[in-house]
Order: structure tokens, then C-alpha cells, then sequence
């Protein structure tokens, strides 16, 4: 269900959310679309089961994402729960003026520092349809540990509050019916 409309002509979308409101199962449909392409984060953590290197993250060491951090390499970076992600500048600058529309999959955070930088995308928040939800499927991914997915609960319970600041809200209680609302806001 789209919560508020607010109309942009970008080609940089940007879909945040908490953790666990389905950004990334949503942006992995959407990319099957060969218009959209999605942008690689850099993340300090190891990868879950599944993550392949370059596709899903670029998985680095803490000193050299840090290193990264002082050449400017970012156009935003946070840290959340104890690992460092960032979204490099460079494919972002690659396709300004480029017919393909530009994903960003990032945190509340990140999408702050980001909403500051190029105001002009388009910015859209996804969230779980209630607290049940969002705890089991952070639970469903079965890859931290209890205290873990506490700590991704609360954050998520407060980044909740940064909705407002976004172009476009969805709740996204079935992935097929959240892709399709946000294919319909891009018109693609």
C-alpha cells in the first residue's frame, strides 16, 4: 500500500527501510527489469550464507573501508550494529543522465546523509506490515543470534519515525504487491 505521493523526475532511487522490511528482496526484483541497475554497498561484515562478493557486497576489512572513507569514495557510509556500510560514489556518477533507472539499497541512516546530497531522487521507505512480521523475518533469516536480532528490532522500531522524510512510504505485506506499487511510482 503506498502511504503519501510526491512526484520526481530522477533516475537515482533510493529504497531504505529497517532492517527486515524486505529492501533487499524488493530490490532483487526489480533489477530483473534490465532498465534498473543496483548499486554494490561496501560493508565491514562477513557475508551470510548465499552473499557473493561484488554482487551482493563488496566485503572488506575495517581499515580499508575506513581508507575508502578518507579518499571520499562514499556518498554516504553509517555504522550499524558493530559493521560499517557505505555506497560508493563512483557508479552513481556513472549513470547521472543515463536512460537506466539507479538503485540504492541503504539504511535509514545512510539515506539521511544521502537525502542532503542529491535531493532531487526519488525516495522511497519500506516497511513491514507490523512488529510480528518484522521480528520473524528477521529471525527467518537464521543468521545472527538472539541478542542480534533484538538489537535490528529496536533500531528498526526507531528508524520507523524517519518515514516521513521519504517521497513515497510502502508497507510491504506481499513482495509481489510492494514490487508492483513501486514499479508503478518509477512507471516502469
Amino acid at each position: 500500500m503506498i502511504v503519501s505521493v510526491n512526484k520526481k523526475n530522477s533516475n537515482l532511487v533510493i529504497i531504505s527501510g529497517p532492517s527486515g522490511s524486505g529492501k533487499t528482496s524488493i530490490c532483487n526484483e526489480l533489477t530483473k527489469n534490465p532498465k534498473i541497475k543496483q548499486s554494490v554497498s561496501y560493508t565491514t561484515r562477513s557475508p551470510r550464507d548465499g552473499e557473493r562478493e561484488g554482487v551482493d557486497y563488496c566485503f572488506v576489512e575495517r581499515d580499508a573501508f575506513e581508507k575508502l572513507i578518507k579518499e571520499n569514495k562514499f556518498i554516504e557510509y553509517a555504522e550499524y550494529c558493530g559493521h560499517l556500510y557505505g555506497t560508493p560514489i563512483g557508479p552513481i556518477r556513472e549513470v547521472t543522465g543515463s536512460e537506466k533507472l539507479f538503485l540504492l539499497a541503504i539504511d535509514v541512516k545512510g539515506a539521511m546523509q544521502v537525502m542532503k546530497k542529491r535531493p532531487d531522487a526519488v525516495y522511497v521507505f519500506i516497511m513491514a506490515p507490523d512488529d510480528e512480521t518484522l521480528k520473524f523475518r528477521l529471525k527467518n533469516r537464521l543468521t545472527e543470534d538472539d541478542d542480534t536480532i533484538n538489537q535490528r528490532f529496536m533500531v528498526a522500531k526507531e528508524e520507523m519515525k524517519s518515514s516521513k522524510h521519504y517521497d513515497y512510504c510502502i508497507i510491504n505485506d506481499r513482495l509481489d504487491d510492494a514490487v508492483e506499487e513501486i514499479e508503478g511510482i518509477l512507471r516502469i
